[in-house]
C-alpha cells in the first residue's frame, strides 16, 4: 500500500475512535421509593445531573494532593428532586464495590456527588465519572476509616432503602 492510503486508512480509523470515545455517555442510576410508595428507577447524564442545583466543596482527602475544590450536586438535594427519603443508601461503583450510610449521616454531613474536581470532568482512571465526596476538613471524624470507605469513587448506581 502507498503511504497516502496508509494515512487515510490511519485518518480515518482515528477519527472512528475519537468518534466512539465521545459517544460514551457515563450515567448515574438511582433507584428506591418516592414518598408516596412509587418505585423509581432512573438513569441520569452528566448533564442532566449538572441541571440540577450545583455545590462546591473544598477539602483535602487521603487520595488527593493537597485541597482540591469539588463540585457537583448534594446526594440530598438529587433525592429530593425525586422525593426519595430513604433510611439507608447504597451506592455501588463500576468495579462493583459497595458502601452504604444511613440517611442521617448523608443529612448531617452532606456530601456531593462530584462530578469535577479543580474545574475538569472527574475522570474514571482519576476516581470519576462520579465521586460521592465529604468535606474531612469541616467534619475531621470523616476521615476515620469506616468514614472514608463511605467515598465511594466510579459511582455508578444509588440503591435508596
Amino acid at each position: 500500500m502507498s503511504k497516502t492510503v496508509i494515512s487515510v486508512l490511519f485518518f480515518l480509523l482515528s477519527s472512528v475512535i475519537s468518534l466512539s470515545a465521545l459517544a460514551y455517555e457515563t450515567t448515574l442510576t438511582i433507584e428506591g421509593q418516592d414518598t408516596s410508595g412509587q418505585h423509581i428507577a432512573v438513569t441520569l447524564t452528566r448533564a442532566q445531573l449538572e441541571q440540577l442545583p450545583q455545590t462546591t466543596l473544598t477539602t483535602h482527602l487521603p487520595w488527593v494532593k493537597g485541597q482540591a475544590e469539588f463540585k457537583g450536586v448534594k446526594l440530598t438535594t438529587l433525592l429530593d428532586s425525586f422525593k426519595i427519603k430513604p433510611s439507608q443508601i447504597t451506592m455501588s461503583a463500576l468495579n462493583d464495590y459497595s458502601a452504604s450510610a444511613s440517611w442521617q449521616h448523608i443529612e448531617k454531613y452532606e456530601p456531593i456527588i462530584a462530578i469535577e474536581k479543580n474545574n475538569q470532568y472527574l475522570k474514571i482512571r482519576d476516581y470519576g465519572p462520579y465521586w460521592l465526596v465529604f468535606s474531612i476538613d469541616q467534619y475531621p471524624e470523616l476521615s476515620q476509616r469506616k468514614n472514608l470507605a463511605k467515598m465511594v469513587w466510579q459511582l455508578e448506581t444509588i440503591k435508596a432503602e
